[in-house]
Parts: C-alpha cells; structure tokens; sequence
C-alpha cells in the first residue's frame, strides 16, 4: 500500500494545532445542558463541524455550538475536552458509535445500564473508559482536583456524523423541565424509539 507523502507549509500545519488555552469554551448546544445538572462546557478540538443527524438538522455530541479548533480535517472521529462541576454531568444517553472517555483531572462516576440493571464504575485521574455502540449511560463528576472548581474529561467519539440517542427517562426528564413538550416527547418515541437530542 503505498500513501501519499505531502508537505504542507507551516501556516498549513500550524491549522492542525489546538492550544488548550485557546480553546472556545461552550456551554449550550445539547438540550440536557439547560438542566441544573447537566451543566457542562465543551471544547471541542477536533471533529463534527458538519454533522448532520437523519432528520437534517445540525447536530454534535459535543453540542451545536462547540465548533472544533481544528475544522478542516475529517478524522472520522470526534475530541473534546469536557470541564464539569462537582455533581453535574449528562442524562442518561446512547451513541450509534464508539465513545471513549480519559479522566484528565478530578473522580468521575459513569452509570450505564447493563442485563442485570444499572450498574456504575468510579473513575480516577488518568482512567479510561471505552462505551460500546449502544450502551445506554451517563456521567457526573463526584469531585475535582485538588484546587480546581471543575473534573476534566477528554471524550472521545467515533465516526464523521454520530447519532445521540437519549433514554425514556431523560426524555421525561426534559418534558419535565419544559425543554421539550409531551408532543415532541411523543414524536420522538414513535419515530426512533427513544428520542433524538
């Protein structure tokens, strides 16, 4: 197999380069992300700056509105940093892809449900989960590091348009909360089962 060698210039290559402290930080984007608890900031390094979901709208695992630092490449999956406050986190949730997680700072809780129930796992600094295709699950940060307000997690998702897919009970949880009407619950259950974010 033979691959083509390039040789970009250094203005080129300087665009595949994202400085932490240059990151956009994002907070909206996700509709769970206007709960209390499911505050979190995004900032998305790499990855869905087109995606679009089956119903033709826009749409990001790491929220519309976090546009990745490096837009122009198509890696064929998705990174993000992901700042949260102590006993925040997501709703409970399901990817058609891959979704990885590396706990850069602070102890993180992922709950998933599994055949005998929901179960959970604590992870530490530097733990690494793997979520598989279909695993319905949710984080929350349980404590940040020492002297910081936030947990840290590095997200990693899998393919150029993944899909999010939220649980019966999140839905509720955002009927509930007025983010989404009985109807547009309805809608979503009928056509997919659950419901698209």
């Amino acid at each position: 197999m033979s691959i083509p060698v390039i040789k970009p210039t250094l203005a080129e290559l300087d665009k595949c380069i994202a400085r932490f402290s240059k990151l956009e930080r994002c907070s909206t984007g996700i509709p769970d992300m206007a709960l209390p608890e499911c505050q979190r900031t995004f900032m998305n390094v790499l990855g869905f700056s087109k995606v679009v979901s089956s119903g033709g709208a826009h749409s990001s695992p790491f929220g519309d509105q976090a546009k990745p630092a490096i837009s122009h490449l198509a890696a064929g999956f998705g990174i993000s940093f992901i700042a949260v406050r102590p006993g925040h986190g997501v709703l409970m949730h399901t990817h058609d892809s891959l979704e990885c997680f590396l706990v850069l700072s602070g102890k993180f809780k992922l709950e998933y449900e599994l055949n005998v129930g929901n179960h959970y796992t604590i992870l530490d600094t530097l733990d690494f989960i793997a979520c598989p295709t279909g695993l319905e699950r949710r984080f929350e940060c349980l404590e940040a590091a020492e002297g910081k307000e936030e947990g840290m997690m590095l997200g990693i998702v899998s393919g150029d348009s993944p899909g999010a897919v939220a649980s019966l009970g999140s839905i509720q949880r955002m009927v509930d909360a007025g983010l989404y009407t009985a109807e547009q619950a309805g809608t979503m259950i009928k056509d997919i089962g659950t419901g698209v974010w």
